[in-house]
Formats: C-alpha cells, sequence, structure tokens
C-alpha cells in the first residue's frame, strides 16, 4: 500500500483539523512523552494523517527558513525547560505561540499569503484599514490584506491594486492638462468617470477576478487581454472584470460597510459569512458542513471578530470552540 495518497488527493476536513490540533499541543509546552507516543500512532495510523503533517512540515519549513523538525524538537525541549510558572518557562512558550500561529495559516497555501504585498507603496495587515489623501487630493481607504502601488506620471493617475480592497474617491486633477484616473488589477483596467467606487480583488482566487461597484459617478471596464471592450457601470450597480471579459452591470444598493467598520450579514449562508470574515481574521476558522447552511442577519463590529465569532452561538443553534486565538472550529451544538 503507498505510504500517502495520489498526489492533489483533497484531504477530509477532520484530518486537518486532527493535525492542526496535534500542532497546537506540540508547540503548547505541554506535551508528555505518552502524548508525543499518541502523536506518533496517529500519524501511523492511517496515510492520509501522515499526509497531513508531511503538508505541515514541509510548509512551515518553507515558511520559516528553518526545518519544521528543528522546530518541534525545540518545542518539545522547552516542555523540560522549566516549571510552568517560571519566568524562562513563559517566555519560550511566548516564541513557540508564534510559531503556532504560522503553523496554523500553513493550511491557506503558499500563495494565499501576502507576500507579494510587502514591496507596495500602501498595505494593510490582516484585520487592518489605512486611509490616505493622494497628491491630486483624491481620497482612498484599502481595506483588510491589501496592497497598492501609486503610479502618478504626467499623462495619467494610476493606482496599482496587487490585492484586496480600495474605496477611491477622486479629486478633479489640478494639473494643466487633465490626466486620467485608473485602477489596474491583473483582470483589467477601471477607469474613473468622476466617481466613487470600490475595487476588490482577492490574490489568492483561482478565477483572477475583480470585483467592482459603483455609489457615485461612473467607471468604465476594461478587460486585460481585451481592453477594446469595455462595459460601463454607473452609479448603484456593480460588475465582475477577468482578463478576458467584464460581466454585464447589476445593481445594488448596500454601500461598503467595511469602510463604516462593520460587517453586514443579511439573510446571508453561516459558511458564506465565515468565508467573509476570515478576511478579517488571522488563522483558521472551519465550519461543520451540518451548520453551513444556517442562516443570519445583522451588523458585526469588525474592530472585535472574537465578539463576533460569540455572537455566532447566541444567535444560532451552533458551538464556537476556540482552543486558541489562531483556530476556531464552529459546529452543530453538543457536537451532535
Amino acid at each position: 500500500m503507498s505510504v500517502h495518497p495520489p498526489p492533489g488527493t483533497a484531504l477530509p476536513a477532520p484530518v486537518v483539523d486532527a493535525a492542526v490540533e496535534w500542532l497546537v499541543h506540540l508547540w503548547s509546552g505541554t506535551a508528555t512523552v505518552e502524548s508525543r507516543a499518541d502523536w506518533q500512532r496517529w500519524r501511523a495510523a492511517h496515510p492520509q494523517h501522515e499526509q497531513a503533517w508531511q503538508h505541515i512540515e514541509a510548509t512551515n519549513a518553507r515558511l520559516r527558513g528553518h526545518s519544521a523538525t528543528g522546530m518541534l524538537t525545540a518545542a518539545t525541549a522547552v516542555s523540560t525547560l522549566a516549571s510552568p510558572a517560571s519566568p524562562r518557562r513563559r517566555h519560550a512558550l511566548r516564541g513557540i505561540g508564534g510559531l503556532a500561529i504560522g503553523g496554523a495559516a500553513a493550511w491557506m497555501g503558499y500563495e494565499q499569503l501576502p507576500w507579494r504585498g510587502w514591496g507596495a507603496d500602501l498595505r494593510t495587515a490582516k484585520g487592518g484599514q489605512r486611509s490616505t489623501t493622494l497628491p491630486d487630493g483624491t481620497r482612498i481607504v484599502l481595506n483588510t490584506g491589501s496592497a497598492l502601488d501609486i503610479r502618478y506620471t504626467d499623462g495619467l493617475r494610476r493606482l496599482l491594486l496587487r490585492e484586496g480592497e480600495v474605496l477611491v474617491a477622486t479629486a478633479h486633477d489640478p494639473a494643466a492638462m487633465p490626466r486620467s484616473f485608473v485602477v489596474d488589477t491583473p483582470s483589467g483596467r477601471i477607469r474613473a468617470l468622476g466617481t466613487r467606487f470600490t475595487v476588490r480583488h482577492d490574490g489568492g482566487s483561482a478565477s483572477n477576478t475583480s470585483e467592482v461597484a459603483v455609489y457615485e459617478g461612473a467607471v468604465e471596464l476594461s478587460p486585460a487581454r481585451q481592453p477594446g471592450a469595455t462595459v460601463r457601470v454607473d452609479a448603484g450597480q456593480s460588475a465582475r472584470l477577468t482578463p478576458a471579459a467584464a460581466t454585464a452591470p447589476a445593481a445594488h444598493t448596500a454601500e461598503p460597510a467595511w469602510a463604516e467598520g462593520v460587517l453586514v450579514a443579511s439573510d446571508t449562508r453561516l459558511s458564506d459569512f465565515v468565508a467573509e470574515l476570515r478576511r478579517y481574521r488571522s488563522g483558521m476558522v472551519s465550519v461543520a458542513p451540518e451548520v453551513a447552511h444556517l442562516r443570519l442577519s445583522g451588523v458585526f463590529p469588525l474592530a472585535d471578530t472574537d465578539r463576533i465569532l460569540h455572537s455566532l452561538a447566541q444567535v444560532l443553534p451552533v458551538e464556537v470552540r476556540m482552543p486558541v486565538r489562531c483556530w476556531v472550529r464552529i459546529g452543530p451544538l453538543n457536537g451532535s
């Protein structure tokens, strides 16, 4: 029998959850000789268990530039350094806590981590926002996990959105020869026609799609591979832009709630709500299939994602488990 399942085989969610649970335990400093033996037995019990653990080790070695075996050896050693109450022990555990966050993040995949944003002119961390006034008076607000370059020239006012989301309120160009204002994404170009609008491009999305919503004025969308196939989007409309085409505009009325610091749900599936919440919270948040279909409505403050998670148990028949802050599981009540 093969040691590993065929490449590309999706791992069941319970296997992934168990692998991360073992990771957190081993890095917590509370592991014992017996529990480490249990961990080894778990790895040997099924090929998928070993595949899950090897994925964590390989990804963390790539992310951290050190061997994952070395990290685990260090974590194991900390459990014998001193008593749990000693300052030395607390200091070591704080360091291991940072590695545990990286281990949970490993399951997001290398391409979904914000490497591409590190060299950007403006960027925000997950959960952060940033407001800026550009030299021409244009106001922009970057949403969570965003990266943006500013490329103003004598002939063009250009923003390059590498990933994330930006709210733009354009100003009249003070230059003697007025310049066009554009936002470029990997999907194409959005040209402002005196307007206020948002552009969202999720860097980890395989669809390579940008979402555009207009609140005042209008914009013109030009696909990257079909620049002549432009589509106009007016106030109160939204559309999607891919490298090949722009969709027909659809009506929308909602203002960008995130710019007001809130996340709004309106008869939204729990799985969809959590997918949006993940944009603002580091670590893992998983939803059991048994409760993914539940729906909720409400306004939730983005400044406190822990509060959002705990409130779910008050409005839905779900249990929210949070072994550590970087790892949350939402499932049915009493595990039923």
